[in-house]
């Protein structure tokens, strides 16, 4: 697990959002990550279907986030289902021992604290007692980052968000399968 001095993790707070919302403000402008602007609003980062959600807190100021979402379930489009099968056939675990990690945002400040947050998703997946997958822009920075970091890349699914339409590309984590 990564560690940087001072960085600690825990689970997010309502008082945390009007923070987070900065933090997902500025990203939005300066990498593009939520692809939406109007998504930048605490009931898309904090969905109510989410597994698990935590932060990344640096000398007592939150400096990031992430979030597991079931990769099947209640309100998942035809994008969303199609994803779950190619993740499912890749790790050979079914669709709803999935964990998607997602809303992994951070506001720059803290080097390493965005691996934090991975690692700590990844195993509080497992601590769920399911395989953590993800998805990402095909042109995104983050893209790589998960590449180095020991994730690899099973296909696209077609996204549509909003007006926007992205071929997502779908990652595991290297060696996941069961």
């Amino acid at each position: 697990m990564s560690t940087t001095p001072g960085l600690t993790v825990r689970p997010r707070e309502d008082a945390d959002l009007p923070r987070l919302l900065e933090i997902l403000q500025r990203s939005h402008e300066l990498v593009g990550y939520p692809v939406r602007a109007s998504v930048v609003r605490a009931d898309w980062l904090a969905l109510p279907t989410e597994l698990v959600s935590a932060v990344a807190v640096h000398d007592g100021r939150v400096v990031g986030h992430v979030a597991l979402h079931p990769a099947t379930g209640p309100g998942h489009d035809a994008g969303e289902q199609l994803a779950a099968q190619r993740w499912s056939a890749a790790t050979g675990t079914p669709a709803e021992r999935l964990a998607v990690l997602s809303r992994l945002v951070t506001d720059g400040s803290v080097r390493g604290a965005g691996l934090v947050l991975l690692d700590h998703a990844v195993a509080t997946a497992g601590s769920l007692g399911r395989v953590p997958v993800l998805l990402v822009t095909p042109d995104a920075d983050a893209r790589g980052l998960y590449l180095r970091h020991g994730w690899r890349e099973v296909g696209t699914a077609r996204q549509q968000w909003g007006e926007h339409t992205v071929d997502a590309v779908l990652m595991v984590l290297a060696g996941g399968e069961d």
